[in-house]
């Protein structure tokens, strides 16, 4: 399939215009509004708390996105170029990252206000960030970026504007692998969220998200295109498999975290 897709829209002047990536980016916002709106509702909560939410998690995910891709990416050229570090309009831009800064930004949230708790939070913001991140990748796949490995036969996609290489050959669609990733992830948290009565157990919702988005996350890196760090056997360890195992330590340790204090509220009870 030969992907030859304009990343514009259309264009205001010569250097200048509306990107798919920038349209699905800001999409991924607005849509996250409206769905922390319904929570908040669900959870005779101010309405108020969604817009707040929703400030916090763009400057989160803004800068940590961007320091994100900066030192974990390309730290070899933006210390020779600290000038650039905040252009973010040049692209660059890394979840990793963002997963560090959102929820820092969500700490200082709770600290303003006390009638909820941190994993009450962090379960609200999940389901409408899995979503979100959904948007994201459908955005790189219009900007013919973050492409899969060579599938080495017939099969794949031609990523035409891709100008990283001088010859297009079929690639994985890993962005879109990513994409349906996380859809699935928002199918199952909003299912988990609905089915408990929109009173899930402290900590499940955000430890679910966590751990299926970087255990898909892990082996979908096995498609992506990267320079390799080690091997292990015949299998190619690239950075994105190495950033992923502690998020996944840190699901796993939610998790458990929400299992043991929902068990001593039932034994207090």
């Amino acid at each position: 399939f030969y992907w030859n897709a304009n990343p514009e829209i259309f264009m205001f002047t010569e250097n200048f215009g509306l990107r798919w990536y920038s349209l699905l980016y800001g999409s991924a916002f607005l849509i996250g509004y409206a769905i922390l709106a319904w929570e908040m509702k669900k959870n005779n909560k101010p309405i108020d708390y969604a817009e707040e939410l929703l400030m916090y998690m763009f400057i989160a995910v803004i800068i940590g996105a961007r320091l994100g891709h900066v030192f974990f990416y390309d730290w070899d050229y933006y210390s020779q170029h600290l000038s650039e570090i905040p252009m973010i309009w040049k692209g660059g831009l890394a979840s990793h990252g963002a997963a560090i800064t959102i929820p820092i930004a969500l700490w200082l949230f709770k600290r303003k206000h006390s009638d909820v708790s941190y994993l009450w939070i962090l379960d609200r913001v999940a389901i409408p960030l899995s979503l979100g991140s959904a948007f994201v990748r459908i955005g790189n796949f219009f900007n013919h970026e973050i492409v899969g490995k060579p599938t080495g036969g017939d099969f794949g996609v031609v990523f035409m504007r891709n100008f990283e290489e001088s010859v297009h050959v079929p690639r994985y669609p890993s962005q879109l692998f990513e994409a349906i990733l996380y859809i699935t992830i928002f199918i199952v948290v909003l299912t988990m969220y609905k089915r408990s009565k929109y009173q899930p157990r402290e900590g499940s919702i955000i430890s679910t998200m966590v751990i299926m988005m970087f255990v898909g996350r892990f082996f979908l890196e096995f498609f992506k295109s990267g320079p390799t760090l080690f091997t292990i056997g015949n299998l190619e360890i690239i950075r994105g498999h190495v950033l992923s195992i502690p998020f996944i330590l840190i699901g796993i340790a939610i998790w458990y975290i929400s299992k043991k204090k929902a068990s001593n509220n039932t034994i207090n009870n």
